[in-house]
Order: C-alpha cells, then structure tokens, then sequence
C-alpha cells in the first residue's frame, strides 16, 4: 500500500498578541496591512499545492458574510461543526460532525494534494491536540489587538515545532513556517 504524503497545513494571519480575529469576528484589520503592493504573502504558490479545506462552523459563516462568490469553489471544503441541521449552500461544501484521528485519515486519503486548515481556534486546537497539522505558516502581522479570538484558545498540550522558514516583508508583516517535530 502506497503511503499518501498530503500535509494538513495551517495558513493563517495573526497579531502579534496571538489574535486571528477580533472578539466579534472581525478580519477587517487585516486589510489595514500595508507596505507590500502587490505581494500575496505566499497565498498564490500556497493555493496552487491544496486541493481540499477544513475550516469551522464560525469561519464558515465569517466567509459567507464577505461581500464575495464563495472563494473555494474549485476545492472540496469540510465544514467541521456539531450542529447536524446544518445546510450548506455553497458548491462542493460538506459537512463533518466528528474530527478524529480516523475521519482526519480518511480525508488525507481523499486528498491528491495538500490540505488546508483556515480555522478558526478551535479547530486549530483540536488539530494540535491530535497532532494531525504538519505544517503551520503564520503570517505574523505588526498589529496588537489586545483582544480577540486567539490563535489557539485551548489549553493544547506541549508541542514542539521546528522553524523550516521565516521571511519577512516591508509592510512589518513576518512568514514563519513551523514543522511538527519528530
């Protein structure tokens, strides 16, 4: 049986303080970046090695409220939430009620490329709990919120990451690319 090398990778913006959005929800302050006209802080070659998405129920709805088409069309998008009534309406959307060693499996055997773990919190935190999430690239924005929804809300157990890469742009903002150790 062949191995499947499909990485689960975090890519994800955070403040300085560890806020990947405000207490209501709010992105908007990303926007505020400034600095680097016409950079897509790595997205291009990032999207270009992913084929499916795992974001939460709360990320989900923030999408949907951007004044946008949905943006993830082309790729098969898992909506990880516990309410079962749930429907989606959005194209090649579905819906997973349990995150477990075994279904996260199953979902990298789906997958020809790499898969991408937008968020938020939670999830993120369970997928550290896990150790399901290879690689973790977060864009570390110049920005401190004092508050908001953290980065990782969980009391997560120690993990120890390796630092693969790390590059910095004018706008303040700072690339850094963590391996699951061992």
């Amino acid at each position: 049986m062949m191995e499947n090398n499909t990485k689960i990778q975090l890519y994800i913006a955070s403040s300085l303080d560890g806020y990947i959005a405000r207490e209501d929800g709010s992105v908007a302050w990303l926007e505020e970046l400034e600095g680097d006209e016409g950079t897509d802080y790595g997205y291009g070659e990032f999207i270009a090695n992913i084929d499916m998405i795992i974001m939460g129920r709360k990320t989900y709805d923030l999408v949907l409220g951007f004044d946008m088409p949905w943006p993830y069309k082309e790729f098969e998008t898992y909506v990880a939430t516990s309410d079962r009534n749930l429907k989606v309406s959005t194209p090649n959307t579905h819906l997973i009620h349990d995150l477990n060693k075994k279904s996260i499996r199953e979902l990298r055997d789906k997958s020809n490329k790499n898969i991408w773990l937008i968020g938020g919190g939670e999830l993120v935190s369970l997928f550290l709990e896990l150790g399901e999430t290879d690689e973790y690239i977060i864009c570390l924005i110049p920005r401190v919120l004092g508050k908001g929804i953290p980065l990782f809300p969980r009391d997560n157990t120690d993990t120890k990451l390796t630092l693969s890469d790390c590059k910095s742009y004018k706008s303040g903002a700072v690339m850094l690319r963590y391996l699951k150790a061992g």
